[in-house]
């Protein structure tokens, strides 16, 4: 019997034992769920967060801002890699011509108006390095017809050493080739630049000019070099033009509220353009300019054609600004390689200075190796008395076409060229009333010396007061 009890006691031990083993286990396994379900819960909440988070990321990063800063409309994408922009500039001018003498089969100047430049374009940059720019062109002197007036891409994330920015180019566009040339057409002194700086930048550059190159600059220096073809819209080429053009211009002094400019420039013409159609090749040269003005398309210097296979011209650049005074000078010479013959030589130079009368200032920029046009410090608002801002400006120009002339009265020497010489005298008014819109007033003291080829004195002088009125941006 005791036996038996002891046996049964044992029994119900090892069961009572084993169903504490077993509601053990239960407990254990489901904790050990409860926190397995717990930390799943968690990573699903860190999942959730970090999903969040990206997706507001990816919207930031697809999000874009539109500005219109002085008029011009822009959209940039939130991390700035992207920018899309659109341009416009419109300049009217208009024009009263004066002839002080009459000479042997005079001009007959055209006094009246014109659109001088009416441009519409857009420009931008994709993911961050890559710039565009597509500019059409419905302005001119008054025959022009509507054109392309650049078109390019560029990559701009070159950097070649600490502080220098370098910019591959290849399409159509107007690379500066000189101190004046580097100023924009939009924040000139005058109306137009002068006649020798205007004539030398279309030699292998100017307006629509194709080309490839390469445009750095650092903090106190600009230098570009670029192959050029020919001009968008050229007709009557049967093989293109080739040339190049390079420039080196740096500020050896610079401050907040001055600057010292040194540069020089050269431009060769390696091919001129074929215009004979066929077998014949008539390669030809013909150097001329307009009165620094445009409303009448009248030149008054003409070397006519010249039979050349090449041109080189050469500049020496100079300038400086002091808080509101600016003023800046160059000088040129082209030397045309002649098929036969001698080969004749040109040039000229001008300076030009402005007084800001509001104080404003034009600053010098590396960007493009020139003076930058002023900015008013307060726009116009007669209820707030202030007025804009006024300057006051002067030039004196010179272009000489003449070489191997000769003397009046007798006929042009063999080989020699009577393309006149050209000086201009101008004085100018400008009012800035903002950022956006300019207007100028200029007269020109116009004065021509040029002999016919059997040596008669052929040279106008001509008086002209001329206006414009501008928008930019």
């Amino acid at each position: 019997m005791n036996k038996l009890l002891r046996t049964s006691a044992l029994a119900v031990l090892l069961a009572s034992t084993s169903a504490h083993a077993m509601a053990q286990t239960t407990d254990e396994r489901i904790a050990a769920l409860e926190a397995r379900i717990a930390a799943l819960t968690g990573e699903l909440s860190d999942l959730k967060a970090e999903t969040k988070k990206a997706n507001q990321d990816i919207n930031k990063k697809l999000a874009a801002t539109a500005t219109l800063s002085n008029a011009r409309p822009t959209i940039t994408s939130a991390d700035g890699a992207n920018r899309f922009a659109i341009r416009a500039v419109a300049q009217f001018d208009a024009a009263a011509y004066d002839r002080r003498n009459d000479v042997p089969n005079g001009a007959d100047f055209n006094s009246g108006s014109n659109f001088r430049r009416a441009r519409l374009g857009i420009e931008g940059t994709v993911a961050k390095d890559w710039n565009y720019n597509l500019t059409g062109e419905f302005g001119g002197s008054g025959s022009e017809a509507a054109q392309l007036n650049a078109a390019y891409v560029e990559y701009a994330g070159w950097k070649p050493a600490e502080g220098v920015a370098a910019r591959l180019r290849i399409g159509a566009w107007a690379t500066p080739t000189g101190l004046e040339d580097a100023t924009s057409n939009t924040e000139g002194l005058f109306l137009e630049r002068a006649a020798v700086a205007e004539m030398v930048r279309n030699l292998a550059g100017g307006d629509g000019r194709s080309g490839v190159g390469v445009l750095a600059n650092g903090q106190r220096w600009t230098a570009t070099a670029v192959f050029t073809g020919a001009l968008v819209g050229g007709t009557g080429e049967f093989d293109e033009q080739t040339g190049y053009l390079a420039r080196l211009a740096f500020a050896p002094v610079h401050g907040e509220d001055y600057a010292i400019h040194v540069g020089g420039n050269i431009q060769v013409v390696l091919s001129v353009a074929d215009t004979g159609a066929g077998a014949a090749k008539v390669t030809q040269v013909r150097l001329r300019e307009r009165p620094e003005l445009r409303v009448d398309g009248t030149r008054l210097v003409d070397t006519n054609a010249l039979n050349a296979d090449g041109v080189t011209a050469y500049g020496l650049e100079l300038g400086a600004n002091y808080r509101n005074f600016q003023i800046s000078a160059e000088a040129f010479q082209v030397d045309v390689d002649r098929t036969t013959g001698f080969n004749p030589r040109f040039g000229g130079w001008y300076v030009q200075g402005a007084w800001t009368i509001t104080g404003e200032q034009h600053a010098w920029s590396s960007a493009t190796g020139g003076f930058k046009g002023i900015k008013p410090a307060n726009n116009f608002s007669p209820a707030d008395g202030t007025w804009g801002a006024w300057e006051i400006a002067g030039r004196y120009s010179v272009l000489d076409l003449d070489d191997h002339a000769g003397n009046a009265g007798v006929a042009t020497p063999a080989g020699g060229v009577r393309g006149g010489e050209q000086t201009i005298a101008t004085v100018g008014l400008n009012w800035y009333p903002n950022a956006v819109y300019r207007f100028q007033a200029q007269y020109q003291h116009v004065n021509i010396d040029r002999l016919s080829a059997t040596g008669v004195q052929v040279g106008e002088d001509v008086d002209i007061v001329s206006l414009r009125s501008q928008f930019a941006f």
